[in-house]
């Protein structure tokens, strides 16, 4: 199996796990770290909406707490009438963990739909250099 086969189906697994109690819509994301390990996320809403967290953001913080520091590629699952990206936090996030080289991956749930570099999907990314002056 592919990296990318087993991004897709991380992503898909992880997505059945969501808690999308208010939207009901249930989104998994799964990332390829540097150590070659795959890290899962699901989004987890919250009756606060701006307290929930993006599965991306999850699976960002499960390779952080496994001591990983570099994201090599992400897929972003959702059963939508489109394919959806990740928000411009997320999208931020994942830079912080990446360049704007890296592969994002687009999937519903027949499999995966479009990459991107992440630098498409950004075009004008804050990156630390931003805060030299």
């Amino acid at each position: 199996m592919s990296d990318k086969d087993a991004l897709f189906r991380t992503a898909l697994e992880y997505r059945h796990n969501a808690y999308a109690p208010y939207s009901g819509f249930a989104v998994g994301a799964a990332i390829l770290g540097g150590n070659g390990k795959i890290y899962g996320g699901c989004n987890v809403e919250n009756i606060s909406y701006p307290c929930g967290t993006c599965a991306e953001a999850g699976a960002i913080a499960a390779m952080n707490a496994d001591g990983e520091r570099l994201i090599k590629a992400i897929v972003v699952v959702a059963d939508g009438k489109d394919l959806i990206t990740p928000c411009g936090a997320c999208l931020q996030r994942i830079l912080e963990f990446s360049d704007t080289n890296t592969t994002v991956y687009l999937a519903n749930l027949e499999g995966i739909k479009k990459s991107y570099k992440l630098g498409q999907l950004l075009p004008v990314a804050f990156h630390e250099e931003s805060l030299r002056s």
